[in-house]
Order: C-alpha cells, then sequence, then structure tokens
C-alpha cells in the first residue's frame, strides 16, 4: 500500500537509499524531507516492510521529483511505476508537469521513467560526483 511516508519508517527508508545511491541521504536529512511541509514523500509498505518510496515537491505548476527508489528484492514488480502514478496522483490540479534529473548510465530508472511518459529534455554536465557523471533531465506532462 502506498501512503505518506511515516518516521517509524525512516530507517527502513534509510537502508534503501544506502543501496540505491552512492550520495545517499542520511536518516537525519530523510527525517527533514519528511517534516518538510512542501515535500511530498510516499512509502510503499507491505507487512510493515518498507518496499520503495518517492521524495518530490510541487510549486504548483511543477513537480519535481529528488529521490525515488525501490528495495532491491521488491524490483521488477511494478511498484515504482506505482510510486510514480502515486506521486503525479498527489499533485494540486495545476500542476502541468514534473521534471527529474537521472544518473546517464542508470538505464533501468531511465527506462522506467520512459515507459511511464518521461522524456529526455536535457544533460547537465558533471551533475553527479562518486562517480562523476552526466544528469539526464527528464520532463513529463502531467494529463487530467
Amino acid at each position: 500500500m502506498i501512503a505518506l511516508a511515516e518516521g517509524c519508517f525512516i530507517s527502513q527508508i534509510a537502508e534503501i537509499e544506502k543501496a540505491a545511491f552512492s550520495d545517499a541521504w542520511s536518516e537525519r536529512s530523510l527525517e527533514s524531507a519528511l517534516s518538510e511541509k512542501t515535500n511530498i514523500f510516499l512509502a510503499d509498505i507491505s507487512e510493515g516492510e518498507v518496499r520503495g518510496y518517492i521524495i518530490g515537491s510541487c510549486d504548483g505548476f511543477s513537480g519535481y521529483i529528488e529521490r525515488i527508489a525501490v528495495n532491491a528484492a521488491h524490483r521488477k514488480k511494478g511498484i515504482g511505476t506505482q510510486l510514480l502514478s502515486e506521486f503525479e496522483n498527489t499533485l494540486p490540479e495545476t500542476a502541468e508537469s514534473i521534471s527529474l534529473e537521472v544518473r546517464a548510465s542508470n538505464s533501468p530508472a531511465i527506462g522506467l521513467y520512459g515507459s511511464y511518459g518521461f522524456e529526455r529534455a536535457g544533460v547537465r554536465r558533471n551533475m553527479y560526483s562518486s562517480p562523476k557523471e552526466d544528469g539526464i533531465v527528464m520532463i513529463k506532462k502531467v494529463i487530467r
């Protein structure tokens, strides 16, 4: 079930974060994201286990996905798509688009985003470190 994330799940989310990102956010950073009222922080939880999460925001017109990750044991089961869908459904009616950046080498994520309707919109040179890498900017128009 996808719902608003709760503080009691931060340690599980931090473990998924560490496994998914070389620049993983700390538990403290995740708690800060959870407490930020302008953020949309959702988690897929089944039987007390966090299977995935998404963190983003919206300025009223543009949604932005900051983080999305699925526990390795639960990948390829549609959880990423469900998280993207619920994030989009959570946006206000005024939202026109969603954007994100992804490592150029992250083919599985680029494939997921493309299958969900995101299109490549540009490249941010050397956006990432550890290792240094370009970021692909992807945008999806919100259709209501």
